[in-house]
């Protein structure tokens, strides 16, 4: 897969021919719109047919990196993350970073 490919299309919506892409290129934009857009259902959503249209945890890292815009950030994210859910797993037998992020 050409991963840059799909990163141009996150860039370009518009002047993208959806059609010469691959239903995991297609996937993989559409996870980075979702990203974008901060719709976490959607982004669920798309990191599911991601994989199994053939994607890649490295392919949806690649993602998620070119969205953030550094990748060293996602790294610290993801690091936190997994800390956050080491320490809960002590406390409790699940968690949820992502509602606990959007509640006021």
């Amino acid at each position: 897969m050409k991963m840059r490919q799909v990163l141009i299309g996150l860039e370009r919506k518009n002047d993208l021919k959806l059609d010469k892409l691959t239903a995991k290129q297609r996937e993989l934009i559409a996870l980075g719109n979702s990203l974008i857009a901060g719709n976490t259902h959607s982004i669920s959503h798309h990191v599911k047919k991601a994989l199994d249209t053939g994607a890649t945890k490295k392919d949806i890292l690649k993602v998620t990196s070119f969205v953030i815009g550094d990748a060293h950030l996602l790294l610290s994210v993801i690091e936190l993350l997994q800390a956050l859910r080491f320490e809960e797993s002590d406390r409790a037998s699940y968690i949820s970073v992502v509602e606990d992020c959007t509640e006021d």
